[in-house]
């Protein structure tokens, strides 16, 4: 059986909307926002699991921009302009470092995975960004340098407190380190440790890297569409990471999709086929492309997912790929 699994966030509950956006702008606590947070992971965790998904997520609906709630949970940071949730990458938030770095209340994924946990006591997979992801908002920063290692440690909390609440399977979501990697800004050595140190003090887990290009409006951060400056990464995460989430739904990346047999036999590969910056597509369609895949992955190595998260794409539309995507897996693996 082909493994079915998803990336992390899901559309928010159209019903729910106005009194989470009270909690989106600021204008609610965590705490004052906890019940109706709780009641959209719920609708987000069953919509999941009537698609028939092997592996689930909390929705990550107490984030509707990704990384750019963070910020304004950090100590450390003056703003320079204020986010926008509503706005996409045109509401993205910029800050400056002005002191040192902490999260004295979290970033809120590890405080959403136990508000996610108390209702589906079997959900396993819990998700952070990554700590280059984390520094998108203030990335050429000249305090940055000297702070890296506090961001790290902020997303290093985290993920301890996800296992602590009984994660098996922490995900970095690190777009920013694979734009690095693809237009060569970064040598893989130099990104490496980044992604290494969250993971350092944990065992018994799956670890767990998503490397996608962004998705902010539906739309990618680069046009630079391909495979092959990725896989020196991958290759020296070998023993540190135990899965690779790649987005294998742009042109460019499919056509060189045979690289992905140079991934690390030490390590799963989730290939996100069913694109979330198009329709849905057919289930017949995402058959072909996993019986592509087993020529190149074995079976027991292999999952599939959405390219990205779900959540900017239309309700309807994500219910429908993600059943096609399950019934595309069944089909194949009959």
């Amino acid at each position: 059986m082909i493994r079915t699994t998803v990336v992390g966030s899901w559309p928010i509950p159209f019903g729910l909307k106005p009194r989470l956006t009270s909690y989106y702008k600021g204008d609610s606590s965590d705490e004052e926002a906890h019940a109706v947070l709780q009641a959209a992971a719920r609708i987000a965790m069953d919509e999941q699991l009537a698609c028939g998904l092997d592996q689930i997520m909390g929705g990550e609906v107490f984030a509707p921009d990704f990384v750019h709630h963070v910020p304004p949970r950090l100590n450390g940071l003056e703003v320079v302009r204020e986010r926008d949730h509503r706005a996409g990458s045109e509401g993205i938030g910029h800050y400056r470092i002005a002191g040192d770095l902490t999260a004295p209340r979290g970033t809120g994924h590890a405080l959403a995975y136990r508000r996610e946990k108390a209702i589906q006591p079997d959900l396993e997979k819990a998700a952070v960004p990554s700590p280059l992801t984390m520094t998108l908002s203030f990335p050429t920063d000249p305090l940055l340098p000297d702070q890296m290692e506090n961001v790290a440690r902020i997303v290093e909390n985290e993920v301890l407190d996800m296992v602590d609440a009984g994660a098996r399977d922490i995900q970095l979501d690190a777009p920013f380190e694979a734009i690095l990697a693809l237009v060569e800004s970064r040598e893989p050595q130099e990104i490496v440790p980044w992604i290494v140190y969250p993971f350092r003090h944990v065992a018994g887990i799956c670890r767990t890297v998503h490397f996608c290009l962004g998705d902010m409006g539906r739309r990618p951060a680069t046009q630079e569409q391909h495979l092959r400056n990725l896989i020196p990464l991958i290759q020296r995460l070998d023993g540190e990471v135990d899965r690779v989430h790649l987005e294998c739904s742009y042109s460019g990346q499919w056509k060189e999709r045979d690289l992905l047999s140079e991934i690390p036999d030490s390590m799963e590969v989730i290939a996100g086929i069913a694109d979330v910056k198009a329709e849905p597509q057919d289930s017949q369609v995402l058959a072909d492309r996993i019986g592509v895949l087993r020529e190149i992955i074995p079976d027991e190595r292999l999952l599939v997912s959405s390219s990205c998260g779900c959540g900017r794409v239309p309700h309807d539309d994500a219910i429908r790929m993600m059943r096609n995507l399950v019934e595309a897996a069944h089909s194949i693996s009959a």
